[in-house]
Order: structure tokens, then sequence, then C-alpha cells
């Protein structure tokens, strides 16, 4: 794969990127695609930069050895499988297959270029928590590492990903008792749970909104030693979060205590890994140990392997962070075996029967794969729904199974009838299999 990604370095060119216009609905396979305007813009040559070293490109291997959360597991080994999972989503490299731009956040942002050939590191940065590495991997090549980037770059939604999005994703691998929202949601209202003796208003919904304290404040009311002390609690794949910015632990804080038993919180420190929020300017210029060059868009200030962040407890008593957990690392909520299901359990089923019945999960859900067979199970179509709300564990089936779609292939009971379903804990599960009878 290295001789691979060097020669794509060597032999590519830039070419235009063509902005599209709205898509058509699908006949097939295909879902309705939203495409907004894409903008261009020149990248400006910089003069060379001090490369990072990192490892060498993470391939779609590396996911999959990451372990589906099994009860009977120890503590340790759920929380390892969180900071892997964010760990790979901000270092993943990858060589797109044709130049493209795209705003980087909602509501004219700023604008994004990627080059053809170039290997570029990282789920990039967007206003959004719906996309993740796995829509990542679905259009990569796992030999080449070429990700086909037509589909994404008109739907850039499920193509990049935000703070939010990046860790809660990895918590969701393991985590189904509390909701992995957006950062002023994270609190003990949502299913979170306080680590240590900080304080704050447990029903505040919304850290800020309706004249309840933010997070900032609440550090500020507690005071630094018992922030700190809160701080030293914390573990590898907790949850540190204030009103804007959420990071997931990646080790456990290393804790210096002075004299007097207090915390130095200069010296005391905890090392995190998150999605790093997208600033202006040049790309952040990264190496792989084989000499590879690649821009990770949206992580600047990274060290080592890309993703180790170093904050001081006076770092983050200062930014108003507070360190919380869940109850599947407190061994209160047993690990459940993947599900899903529409409601409906009959063999026989018509189109309009489905379209009336609610997809649900006990994980969030990622994509809804719908497949379609012959009499001799050969495939006739296979749609993809790609959700873009924020983890969601239901969602009206009429979304993911279009009514257009049933039309084309209904065949009077001669048609097989599949829906799968890919989980926030890895797994593909089938929500249903019957006979398509009208």
């Amino acid at each position: 794969m290295k001789k691979i990604l060097a020669l794509l370095l060597a032999l590519a060119t830039l070419v235009s990127l063509v902005a599209c216009g709205e898509a058509s609905p699908p006949t097939k396979a295909e879902e309705p695609v939203t495409v907004e305007e894409n903008k261009t813009e020149e990248k400006n040559e910089t003069e060379e930069l001090v490369y990072d070293k990192v490892d060498d490109p993470l391939t779609p291997q590396d996911v999959a050895a990451i372990p589906i959360a099994r009860e009977g597991m120890s503590i340790d080994q759920l929380r390892q499988i969180c900071v892997d999972y964010v760990r790979l989503s901000v270092t993943f490299q990858w060589v797109p297959n044709q130049t493209f731009d795209y705003e980087a956040r909602q509501n004219g942002g700023t604008p994004v270029h990627f080059d053809e050939g170039k290997l570029h590191g990282g789920i990039p940065y967007i206003n959004t928590a719906s996309g993740n590495l796995y829509r990542m991997l679905e259009f990569c090549d796992s030999e080449t590492g070429i990700l086909n980037v037509e589909y994404l770059e008109k739907n850039t939604k499920i193509f990049g990903t935000a703070c939010s999005g990046t860790t809660g994703w990895g918590w969701a691998r393991v985590i189904n008792s509390a909701v992995c929202g957006w950062t002023s949601d994270l609190n003990a209202s949502h299913g979170l749970i306080p680590i240590g003796p900080y304080t704050y208003d447990h029903s505040i919904k919304s850290y800020g909104a309706g004249g309840c304290e933010d997070a900032k404040d609440i550090a500020r009311r507690n005071g630094e030693q018992v922030m700190y002390e809160s701080y030293a609690l914390s573990q590898k794949a907790d949850c540190f979060v204030n009103n804007g910015h959420v990071r997931m632990n990646g080790k456990d804080p290393v804790v210096v205590r002075n004299e007097d038993g207090t915390i130095n919180g200069k010296k005391s420190y905890v090392v995190q890994v998150e999605q790093g929020l997208f600033t202006t300017g040049t790309y952040h210029k990264r190496v792989s140990a084989s000499g590879i060059k690649y821009d990770i868009q949206g992580n600047e200030g990274v060290d080592a392997d890309g993703s180790d962040y170093y904050y001081t407890f006076a770092d983050l008593y200062e930014t108003g962070y507070l360190p919380h957990t869940f109850k599947e690392f407190l061994g209160t909520d047993p690990i459940e075996p993947a599900e899903a299901s529409i409601g409906y359990t009959e063999k026989t089923v018509t189109g309009a029967q489905l379209r009336e019945c609610t997809f649900s999960a006990n994980y969030v859900i990622s994509d809804i794969f719908t497949t379609l067979y012959d009499p001799q199970g050969n495939q006739l179509v296979r749609y993809v729904y790609r959700h873009t709300n924020h983890f969601t564990r239901e969602i009206p089936l009429s979304k993911a199974v279009p009514e257009l779609l049933l039309k084309n292939y209904t065949a009077d009971g001669q048609n097989t009838i599949e829906i799968k379903t890919q989980l926030s804990n890895g797994e593909i599960v089938t929500a249903y299999t019957g006979t398509l009878i009208g």
C-alpha cells in the first residue's frame, strides 16, 4: 500500500471541480441526495513546513480489529474500544480519487480543498455530527486507500463530522444508556454521570440555556481544587465537555500533588483525543513513517500519531471543562447484544405495510440497507438510507424504504426483501426478512 500511495502522490494531477445541481430521485439503488452548490478556491502554494511523524496509513482492517462490545468484557476493554475508534476517526488516512471543494461549516463556512491523489488524514471537520468513520470506509478501497468522493462531495453532511460527532460515535460503540448529543447537552439530564466532588443542577438540559449555569460558570463556582480533584478521578474514555467543545480521555490522568496535598494544576495533565476544531489558513501538515506527506484537515496542534492532545488541569479549569462518565463504564448498565426491528413479524408484507412501520434499534442507527432479491436469490437492487439526524435509535421506515423503490420491484410475492442496519456498536444487524407481495 505504501508503494501505491507514493506512486499516486507522484502522478497526482489537479482537475477542476464541476459544481453539481440538484439530483433527481433515484429509480434503483441510490437514495435522493441534497446537493448544494460547491464553491472553489485556488490553493495558494505555501513555503515548505516542518512535518511531524505519524504512523503509516491506517486501513479498514484497523477498524475491523476493534472488538464489538460484549457482556463480560472488562471495563478497561470497553473504555479502550471507545478510545480506539476515536483515534482511528481522526487519523484515518485516505486518497481522494478526484479534486473537490466544499464548505467546511454550514451557513457559509470556510472552503475546504482536497487534491486528487494526495494523502489526507482524518474525517473532515464540518458543523454536523452525522458523518462517521463507517461511511468513510464504505467508499474506501481497502487495498489502495483510494476514497471515491463522487457521492460524498455532494453529501457533505455524511462526509464530515464535528467534535461531538467523532467522540459521540466513539462512545456509541459501547454506550446506549445516555444520549451523546450536542456538546451543550452532555450532562446528567441526558444520562451522563458527573465525576468527582464538583456539583451542578442535574435538571439542566443544556448548559447556559434558560438562565442555567454554563459549563465555565459551574467550574468557577466549584473552584480550582474541587475541579482538579474531579479531573483526577476521571479515567480513559471519560467525557470532558464545556459549552462549545467535547473531548475524550485517551489515557488516565497524571496527577501531581503539592506538599500540602493539594493538586498542582500546572503539572497534572491528561492526554485527550478529539476532533480538532477547523481553523482557517494553512493546512496542517503531517508525514507518515515511510515519508509520505499529507494534509490533515481539522486537527490543529496534534502530536505523535495525530490524535493525542496534552492538557494540564489548569488548562481544563480555565476553559471550563466538566468531567463525566457513563453507566457502562461503572458496571451499572450491562452491555446489550445489538438488536433492530421494524415492529412487524409476518413473513409476507406489502409496500404500504412496510412504510407504516417504525425502524428501531438499541444502539445508534448509522445506515439502513434495503435489498430486494428475485426468486433465484439474485440481487435486484440495494438501496442505502444514510441517516443525517443526530444520534437516533428510531426512524420512520418510510424514510428508509422509498415508495418508488417498492413500485419498481414488486412482483406479486416473487421477490424477497431484506432490511439491515449499520449500528454504532460496529455491527450490521438484520431487522426484517420477508416476501414482498405488493
